[in-house]
């Protein structure tokens, strides 16, 4: 009988760094950010109860359109506003919480890096220029992680990184039983500082409208799982840095946190991801 690999057996968790405050950063507000909105004054209701201090922000420079309804989070009487402020006004008040809302773009000195701080800034945005601006927070140091989401209209992905070279992820996995630090989502996917062509500039209204339709479950599925795996790495349970899912074939899979699928992912041996790392 052959031997099976299981690399989800073999997974270990991301160690996080000690913290005291916890900031998260939801950066678009639009198709899959809008449904990430919903929970993530939930994640912070829960850091709060187990004593940690933290900061909820949400960034978006659009305003709600009339094409965003119904496949975004927002109603007919949220047109015209800034999609940050009504999400942030409105979980805000449901969860008794200060949520602050940015109604410009992103820069990367919007999130700093402090003693005893983490910082989470959860991309949800569809554009290059958007993500190499959120893949400069990574140059602030060890507490700073970053989880992408993106989709097109029937499948997509979440991922979550926290060193931004090649050379610091050395000895990422010396430490038989977790590791320290995960390739960012451009090192995983080079391809996202890459401009992608829009399906709807190459559909015809009747094909957009159904497609439109199509593509609303998702976002709700990259939420969910942006979800999952952000409630596992705040809880030190987190065995894997991407999921991929197809919702036109009902299939999802993942690549784990073990030596060998990142030496492979960043074009390193096994032994580079074990080696003493970098003081």
């Amino acid at each position: 009988m052959s031997n099976l690999s299981l690399p989800f057996a073999e997974a270990v968790p991301i160690l996080l760094p000690a913290y005291e405050e916890l900031d998260l950063i939801l950066i678009g507000c639009g198709g899959t950010g809008g449904w990430l909105a919903v929970n993530l004054p939930r994640i912070a209701y829960l850091q709060k109860q187990v004593g940690k201090k933290v900061s909820v922000t949400f960034i978006d420079p659009d305003r709600v359109e009339a094409t965003n309804i119904p496949r975004q989070n927002f109603i007919p009487s949220d047109l015209g506003l800034p999609k940050a402020a009504v999400l942030a006004a409105r979980y805000g008040l449901q969860w008794g919480i200060e949520i602050s809302a940015i109604t410009s773009s992103f820069r990367a000195d919007m999130a700093t890096s402090r003693w005893k701080h983490l910082t989470i800034c959860i991309g949800a945005v569809d554009n290059p220029e958007a993500r190499a601006e959120i893949a400069k927070v990574l140059e602030n140091g060890k507490t700073t992680f970053w989880l992408d989401c993106g989709n097109h209209y029937e499948s997509g992905q979440v991922l979550l990184g926290s060193r931004d070279t090649v050379e610091s992820m050395k000895g990422a996995f010396h430490v038989p039983t977790f590791c320290t630090a995960l390739p960012s989502p451009v090192l995983q996917h080079p391809d996202l500082l890459v401009k992608q062509e829009s399906m709807q500039q190459v559909l015809s209204c009747e094909e957009s409208a159904i497609a439109n339709a199509q593509s609303m479950s998702i976002n709700h599925r990259i939420a969910d799982e942006a979800l999952d795996m952000l409630l596992r790495l705040l809880s030190g349970t987190l065995t894997r840095f991407a999921t991929y899912v197809n919702c036109k074939h009902g299939n999802a899979w993942s690549r784990f946190n073990t030596p060998e699928e990142v030496a492979a992912l960043i074009g390193k041996p096994k032994q580079y991801m074990k080696a003493k790392p970098q003081q």
